[in-house]
């Protein structure tokens, strides 16, 4: 099982790699809006019927292309970052509000906000003519895109590998009973610091600013995991699909991503 993990990441990594840099901005676009919808569609179909989950994706594509318009661009993004903040008490009060996640209004509300804000804000990455290109040095948004997809890898990977080593106390097991408090720890302090120093001479900002803005990036990428993971006990599954061998669905692998791009890109859009 593990070994089957390892290769399916390694062939999802370079593959989606070889894309962004060889696809031109159009469709590049086009490919995010792809993996937006079969995300949104992997979200939608553990609730509902094959038909509702299909009508869902229709008007997602169409609500997406308001995305392109700067002013409801930002609205959107900042729906998604208010939303993921208020599932930190959702998740927090787990399981004592099942029945109201479990409301179709409520999951497709969600579904919808969360995958639109991810939308958003990967398109004012690409099309490199809004804010949160201009604070970098390099002319290209791309590199921002693995820059921020490396928050939630680097998130993941330290909090894993500090849990195991001496993690003892449970952290959010209500919705994810493996995490502890020390794994959570040491990648909410060594993750932002890491990046930061990395990227000390990329972003046209202070290294305390950046370091701030990784910090709530990060703290956003763990609730985007905590958040899928309490869904996913709202309707008893294990993953959202089987798309992925050994990882389950597309939206099990974005999860903390869906969250840490509307976010970092809603900072940005700030300072």
């Amino acid at each position: 099982m593990l070994k089957q993990r390892f290769f399916s990441a390694l062939i999802i990594i370079v593959v989606i790699s070889l894309l962004i840099f060889l696809l031109n901005k159009q469709y590049l676009t086009y490919l995010v809006a792809l993996i937006s919808s079969i995300s949104l569609w992997e979200f939608l179909k553990v609730r509902f019927t094959n038909a509702y989950s299909l009508l869902g994706i229709l008007l997602f594509l169409i609500l997406i292309f308001v995305s392109f318009s700067h002013v409801l661009s930002n609205l959107l993004i900042s729906l998604s970052v208010i939303t993921y903040f208020l599932s930190a008490f959702l998740i927090l009060s787990f399981p004592l509000n099942k029945t109201f996640l479990k409301k179709p209004m409520v999951w497709s509300l969600f579904g919808f906000v969360i995958h639109l804000g991810f939308f958003a804000s990967l398109i004012q990455i690409i099309s490199n003519n809004n804010p949160p290109s201009s604070f970098l040095e390099l002319e290209s948004g791309k590199f921002l895109i693995f820059y921020i997809v490396l928050i939630s890898i680097l998130m993941d990977s330290i909090a894993f590998f500090a849990g195991k080593s001496f993690g003892k106390r449970p952290f959010i097991t209500n919705v994810s009973p493996n995490k502890t408090l020390e794994g959570f720890m040491a990648a909410i302090i060594f993750t932002p610091l890491i990046l930061s120093i990395i990227s000390f001479n990329i972003f046209n900002l202070p290294f305390f600013l950046v370091l701030c803005i990784l910090v709530v990036v990060s703290i956003y990428s763990v609730l985007g995991d905590a958040f899928a993971s309490m869904m996913k006990r709202v309707v008893e599954v294990k993953d959202y699909s089987n798309l992925i061998p050994g990882h389950g669905g597309l939206f099990d692998r974005l999860d903390s991503h869906v969250a840490a791009f509307p976010c970092f890109v809603f900072l940005l859009n700030i300072v």
